[in-house]
């Protein structure tokens, strides 16, 4: 009976990737035999690791937890240890070597930073890697195959299409020439975006201004800058801007151009919309995945997951203040901060 369990289990999480996956990825294989889970409380060892605190990653962990325990492998049947490294990546990657001495069976990573210290910490101890919120799996971690990943890591990526963001500006700013670029030089999924956006602003003959910023006095200016030279501002998400919100949103209501993001939480602080992966669901995707393994599938089997689709996020009082009317199309289908 139990390991009629474990096999039900393991089709339904196979076909529940399947739903969400992506023109780019071949669905999850059905695995015929499934392994029993450790019946020990505390028996499977995960490692759960995070670089500071930035909204999407806390509600990327936070889901990744919760879904976890609808599964029923909550602290009964894993033991976690969840640590976080802040800003520092040397921290993040002794984390993941302590997390492989100890014999964990599973690091989870929480955005880039953390991923990149993992894959590079288990080696071939054959201990898992199950990331989320990677942009660009492939360059930042060397998976050369994302539909039959190597090295025992495998994840979910946050990736926003580059041309679905472009696509989203002009659908806010109808006849939309010129985009202002603004990111984090050293955050790589911000950099990865910004690089997706500007390539199919090429693609469409659009003009594109971009600028990096690493902390908010750079960011204030350069924001600034964009708006006088630009239609639109757009930012992906990345924790320089989060925190430079203030300062960027006031620049682009002076000179009252439309503050567009890669991540819904900038809306609450300020962009008039985004274009947003939804990041509950990267965390419940990575977790289902996470149980996969745990039951017995082979990482190579779970290929790396992307989205097809994201969420809009609009600020009615954001759109207010900058007297627009954006279209009841969109309006409609948006999400609105709280």
């Amino acid at each position: 009976m139990k390991r009629f369990i474990c096999m039900l289990l393991g089709v339904l999480l196979a076909a529940g990737l399947c739903l969400g996956c992506s023109r780019e990825e071949v669905a999850p294989v059905e695995v015929s035999s499934m392994a029993e889970p450790a019946e020990e409380p505390g028996a499977y060892k995960v490692g759960l690791v995070q670089c500071g605190s930035y909204a999407p990653l806390d509600v990327m962990r936070e889901s990744f937890m919760s879904r976890l325990d609808e599964w029923g492998y909550g602290e009964v049947k894993v033991e976690l240890d969840y640590q976080n490294a802040g800003d520092d990546g040397k921290k993040a990657a002794e984390i993941c070597k302590q997390f492989t001495r100890d014999g964990r069976d599973m690091i989870v990573a929480v955005g880039t930073p953390a991923a990149k210290a993992a894959a590079e910490a288990v080696g071939g101890s054959g201990v898992k890697v199950v990331f989320v919120g990677v942009t660009d799996p492939a360059a930042e971690l060397g998976i050369k195959n994302l539909n039959a990943p190597e090295r025992g890591v495998t994840g979910v990526s946050d990736r926003v299409d580059g041309q679905k963001a472009v696509e989203f500006a002009q659908q806010v700013k109808p006849g939309l020439k010129s985009i202002g670029l603004l990111y984090d030089p050293e955050d790589a999924n911000a950099s990865a975006a910004a690089k997706a956006v500007q390539e199919y602003c090429r693609q469409a003959g659009l003009e594109a201004h971009v600028a990096t910023a690493k902390n908010t006095e750079e960011a204030a200016a350069a924001a600034q800058e964009l708006c006088a030279q630009s239609d639109v501002l757009y930012t992906p998400g990345d924790g320089v801007m989060a925190k430079a919100a203030g300062k960027v949103a006031e620049a682009a209501a002076q000179a009252k151009k439309p503050w567009l993001a890669g991540a819904d939480a900038l809306v609450q602080s300020g962009a008039l919309a985004a274009l947003s992966t939804d990041y509950e669901q990267a965390g419940n995707k990575a977790a289902d995945m996470a149980v996969q393994v745990m039951v017995g599938t082979q990482v190579s089997q779970l290929p790396v997951y992307f989205f097809d689709s994201w969420q809009p996020w609009v600020s009615l009082a954001t759109m207010e203040s900058l007297e627009l009317q954006l279209p009841e199309e969109l309006l409609s289908a948006a999400h609105y901060p709280a």
